[in-house]
This record gives C-alpha cells, structure tokens and sequence, in this order.
C-alpha cells in the first residue's frame, strides 16, 4: 500500500500534528497576507473618498464665497437708491463669506456632525431650510437646461414641428390622391 495515509513516515501520514501544524500556519499566512492587502484597498479607497469629499467642500465654500461678492456687488449698487436694502444686502453677504470660511475651516465629519446637532435641536428649521435649498437648486438646474437648450441652434425639438407639419402634409396629400382618384373612377374605390 503505496497511500500516504498507510505509509510508516509520520511526515507523510495525514493524520500526524507536524502535518497538521505546517497546513494551519499556512492557512494564518494566507489569511493574514489577505486581510493586509484587504486593509490597505479599504485605506486606499478611504483616503480617495475623503480627498473627493474635501475637493467638493472647497469647492462648496468658493461657491459660497463667490455668491457672497455678487451680493456684495448688488448691494454696492443699491447704496445710493436704497440704503437700508443695501446694508441688508452686505450684511447677508458678511454672513454668506463667514458660512463659507467655516466650511473651509472644517473638515468634513464635523461638518456632518454639526448638521446633525443642528437638525436634532432645531428639526422644523433644518427641514425648512432642507426644502428652500432644495428648491433654489431645483430652479437653478431647470434654468441652466433652459439655457442649455435655448443655446443649441440644431435642437432635436426645433425639428418636431416642422416633422409633424410634413407629415400631416404628406396624409393630406395621399388623401386628396385618394379621393381625386375614386372620384374620377365614378366614386368606387
């Protein structure tokens, strides 16, 4: 019997501890070598999502800040029709640039962490302000598609009613044909 499991050699048998010993450690290698290269692919992807994450909260608050001079901007030419409107305005800008300067100030788990405090003491204003932001961007993105498509010359909109106009020609026509021919053939078709 030439089977290892009958042999005499005890490094050979199946069953022996040495055998099973050597098979466990290799299977700990294994798996410590999988969960490190595991660990490192999560670390990884970790860092790119808090990079991306910080690249849109720059890019957030430059918006913010961008917003807050245009205001500044208005108010400037309100100073001499309104006062009173234009010190309302600057100072909405003053607070606008302070919101985005503690945006760029924060990272991004305490902005998170500050939004939840925030929705937890003060629930009906957070939804509120969650609904008037939600509509301003609603009304944002529809008027930049507005634009977008009043821009393009060659507009695949432009053409359907010139489409359904020829279309409704050419009927018109293939029914004229129709009936000028049943006519001339003594009104049977």
């Amino acid at each position: 019997m030439n089977s290892p499991k009958y042999s005499q050699d005890p490094d050979l048998a199946y069953g022996s501890a040495q055998g099973r010993s050597s098979v466990a450690q290799t299977a700990r290698d294994a798996a410590a070598k999988v969960g490190s290269v595991a660990t490192e692919a999560a670390s990884r992807v970790k860092q790119r999502a808090e990079d991306m994450i910080s690249q849109s909260k720059d890019s957030a608050a430059d918006r913010v800040g961008s917003y807050s001079s245009a205001i500044h901007d208005s108010a400037k030419s309100l100073e001499q029709q309104d006062p009173n409107i234009a010190w309302l305005s600057h100072q909405a800008a003053d607070r606008l640039e302070r919101v985005a300067t503690y945006m760029r100030s924060r990272d991004f788990q305490g902005l998170r962490s500050d939004a939840e405090n925030l929705a937890r003491r003060h629930p009906a204003a957070f939804f509120g302000g969650m609904c008037v932001a939600g509509l301003i961007l609603g009304s944002v993105i529809r008027a930049t598609r507005t634009a977008a498509r009043d821009s393009q010359p060659d507009n695949e909109d432009s053409d359907y009613p010139n489409y359904m106009n020829e279309t409704r020609e050419a009927s018109a026509a293939s029914y004229a044909g129709t009936a000028a021919s049943s006519s001339a053939a003594g009104g049977e078709i």
